[in-house]
């Protein structure tokens, strides 16, 4: 059997389950509908947000460049002196669980982890199984944390901005998560720098009190220095050396006036340290809408239920063909080692 006759035996059989191969076919292109159809559609909404910090924290000229050359990976905090990798906050389990444990009023006071997951079981998809709602809100949180996980995208780009992406099946609930990301993220974002900031004033604080604790000492060991000092009239019979001891009393002193300058500068600066995070872009519709196309998924199964029933139907031709192809090449070779052998 040569190619030619293959072919044409091929057209043959084809045409004579032809009736066949169409029904296969349609069969295949309905399944694919049917799947394209039952696929829930999925809604992206987007969100830049940076904060408000005073001028010590903006970004230099040469960490911009940095930025511009490496790209996003430059930095990953909001600013040097957080000192967070914001990106890996905002998708830490941590804070996906704070969002999914948000109650919210308009929606009958439940929980974002409810909603969520009665979302997923309203709109799954043909081969997603159902989420039994677990008993304890914690199972619930946590359930509903793994489900946030999924849909969120988080990203700083070249101008330091944090990029928040979620991903949901509900608009309303595509609205809810990504305010709660947002304000979940600021408050982690807040309460670190404020506990900072106390902390340098503690610590200042106690530097001072430490300090004075010390000076106190030292007078105390100055008058009984002045005590044991005997005079008789009109003459001194001897007065014991302070020199080193008002000496280390003016170094205690030196430390004392720079420990209140730190207290001070700390006490303004828990005082001041209140950072605003500004939402440029608000996560408000309307939305990057995505639903899988119902006509092209039936084109594509139909295409492909036609190949395979094709391939099924000519496999005893394809073996015939290749059993012949493989009986002239091994003929073949037999032929030439016969020739070849000396007479």
């Amino acid at each position: 059997m040569n190619t030619s006759e293959l072919f044409n035996r091929i057209i043959k059989k084809l045409k004579r389950f032809s009736i066949l191969i169409i029904v296969v076919a349609i069969a295949f292109a309905g399944v694919f509908f049917y799947y394209a159809k039952k696929s829930p559609a999925t809604y992206t909404s987007k969100a830049s947000v940076f904060p408000l910090t005073s001028s010590r924290e903006t970004v230099s000229p040469s960490s911009a460049i940095t930025q511009l050359l490496l790209g996003s990976d430059g930095t990953k905090s909001f600013t040097d002196d957080a000192s967070i990798n914001i990106v890996e906050l905002a998708q830490s389990r941590s804070i996906r669980e704070a969002v999914a444990a948000l109650r919210l009023p308009l929606m009958n006071n439940k929980t974002i982890a409810e909603l969520i997951i009665n979302d997923y079981n309203d709109h799954r998809g043909l081969f997603e199984d159902r989420i039994q709602m677990p008993k304890t809100e914690e199972e619930i949180v946590i359930t509903a944390g793994a489900l946030l996980g999924e849909g969120l995208n988080a990203s700083i780009n070249k101008n330091n901005t944090l990029i928040l992406s979620y991903k949901g099946r509900s608009k309303d609930l595509v609205k809810n998560v990504s305010y709660g990301f947002i304000e979940m993220i600021s408050k982690f974002y807040i309460e670190l720098k404020r506990e900072k900031a106390k902390m340098d004033y503690n610590f200042a604080t106690t530097k001072v009190d430490s300090l004075r604790g010390v000076m106190g000492g030292k007078d105390v060991q100055l008058v009984g220095i002045d005590r044991t000092t005997l005079f008789t009239p009109n003459r001194l019979e001897y007065k014991l050396p302070t020199e080193n001891v008002l000496t280390e009393k003016q170094m205690i002193r030196n430390q004392y006036m720079q420990a209140v300058a730190n207290q001070q500068s700390a006490m303004y600066k828990l005082q001041k340290e209140t950072p605003i995070v500004k939402i440029l872009d608000k996560p408000d519709p309307p939305y990057e809408s995505e639903k899988r196309s119902a006509l092209t998924y039936a084109v594509v199964g139909g295409f492909i239920g036609f190949i395979l029933i094709s391939i099924l139907l000519c496999l005893n031709l394809i073996g015939l063909y290749i059993k012949s192809e493989t009986a002239k090449l091994l003929s073949s070779e037999s032929e030439e080692t016969s020739t070849s052998e000396p007479v």
